[in-house]
């Protein structure tokens, strides 16, 4: 047991020696100037006393923190680091003075039995409601992975609504729809969470919700408005847009609608829900398992998500360089890419497992570029943008934004359909490698 803790021991006993406790002071006074003028790491009001841990002690109290959350895959999956380290500088008070020498295996094995009664009163099973912008029209409710979206003239009925006695509940709901109404966000999202303590859960919901409308990203033509699609409060602009410009004393004034989803007619997104039922059933599973922190494949389907996120992120990014990075992002996390020369060679093996292109194969009959100099175009790009070699504001891009667009949507859109038949052969294993090798040999046409 000594040598299981030792390192926990250790750095407890130097934080015994960085804890102190002194009088409180107004929270408007505890600034970064106010601590680092008195050599504080962190500080923390606890009522009239001040919990401060010492810049000496400041590494430990990182260190000890880390260590209490690695150890639990459920606690760090469910609470925000944040609290686990409030929850930590309020439980260390009572070392203020102890001798360091003293602090030994039965010191450690209470702070971790506390900080697992800690976690177990706050994680429960949660639904979370996120006003989303998908489409201004009615539709029936539909369901991606976790997440059920209804319209908002149909959530009042619903069985998310709180029930008659709950006031304050119904207040709360009521208040959100409202404001989904003076947004024209016409669809919430009820995403079910498990096992997280209150924000951790809020903030897996909004996630769930985003990975959710990804699925309807990979399905509907982005030209039927899916690239503003979103969380209410995500980055989106405006629903319409007016420009104005003068020269000479004349005016030009510009107008073109924006808002999300306004070319999915009355009855269309049904009708698109279902022919596009394998790509929103194998997305959703990825998001099931992000949802619910229950993994088939943990490397795999994190690296969709992650991916899948990326894309979210550059569809609607305004500046078309910095939608160019997030795009190779989108597919370098998804390869799980190391460093330049592992992007390019990763992004050499999706054309040849998604597309059979073997470096030097020209990548459309129409263009004389190859698969190798696609590669590289799109890994340079990004290097150039984010290195600062490129303006960022001034760039002449060798690729197409649209081009790219529908590249990287096409690719997860094949990884999650790929993943999602991976998932359920025997023994699969849980590397990249491994897989697109098995999705290779899966398209290659068998020799009669």
């Amino acid at each position: 047991m000594a040598s299981r803790y030792g390192r926990e021991i250790g750095v407890l006993r130097s934080l015994a020696q960085g804890v102190e406790i002194r009088p409180a002071v107004p929270s408007h006074q505890i600034t970064q100037e106010f601590l680092r003028n008195e050599r504080i790491a962190l500080a923390r009001l606890d009522g009239e006393k001040l919990i401060v841990i010492r810049q000496a002690a400041g590494d430990a109290f990182t260190d000890l923190s880390e260590s209490l959350v690695k150890r639990s895959p459920a606690m760090e999956r469910g609470t925000i680091f944040a609290n686990v380290r409030t929850e930590l500088l309020k439980t260390l008070a009572v070392y203020t003075g102890r001798d360091p020498s003293s602090i030994g295996v039965d010191d450690v094995a209470s702070l971790h039995t506390h900080f697992d009664r800690w976690f177990r009163q706050l994680a429960a099973r949660r639904r979370v409601f996120v006003p989303c912008v998908i489409s201004p029209w009615a539709a029936p409710r539909f369901s991606i992975g976790p997440a059920i979206f209804v319209h908002v003239d149909e959530a009042a009925r619903s069985e998310f609504y709180p029930p008659a006695g709950d006031v304050l509940g119904r207040d709360g709901f009521d208040r959100m729809l409202g404001l989904m109404r003076d947004n024209r966000a016409n669809w919430l999202a009820c995403v079910s969470v498990e096992g997280c303590e209150h924000e951790r859960a809020e903030e897996i919901g909004a996630l769930a919700a985003d990975l959710a409308i990804v699925a309807l990203q990979l399905s509907i033509p982005l030209a039927w408005g899916t690239r503003t699609m979103g969380r209410l409060d995500a980055r989106r602009g405006a629903a319409e847009r007016r420009t104005l410009s003068e020269s000479d004393g004349y005016y030009n004034a510009g107008w073109s609608k924006r808002e999300a989803g306004v070319s999915i007619g009355t009855g269309t997104l049904t009708d698109i829900l279902q022919k596009t039922a394998p790509t929103i059933a194998a997305a959703g599973r990825c998001v099931v398992s992000f949802a619910t922190g229950q993994f088939r494949l943990p490397d795999l389907e994190r690296a969709w998500c992650d991916a899948a996120y990326w894309l979210h992120e550059a569809l609607v990014e305004a500046i078309d360089a910095i939608a160019m990075a997030k795009l190779e992002t989108a597919l370098e996390v998804l390869l799980r890419a190391e460093n330049a020369s592992g992007s390019q060679a990763r992004m050499e093996a999706i054309l040849a497992t998604f597309y059979g292109l073997n470096p030097d194969d020209t990548v459309t009959s129409e263009t004389a570029t190859t698969a190798k100099q696609f590669a590289r175009g799109i890994v340079g790009d990004r290097s150039r943008i984010l290195h600062g070699t490129w303006s960022t504001l001034n760039t002449r891009l060798a690729l197409s934004r649209s081009g790219m667009e529908e590249f990287a949507i096409a690719v997860i859109r094949r990884a999650a359909l790929e993943l999602a038949i991976y998932a359920d052969t025997t023994a699969p294993k849980d590397d990249i490698g491994a897989f697109l090798t098995w999705v290779k040999a899966r398209s290659e046409p068998t020799t009669p």
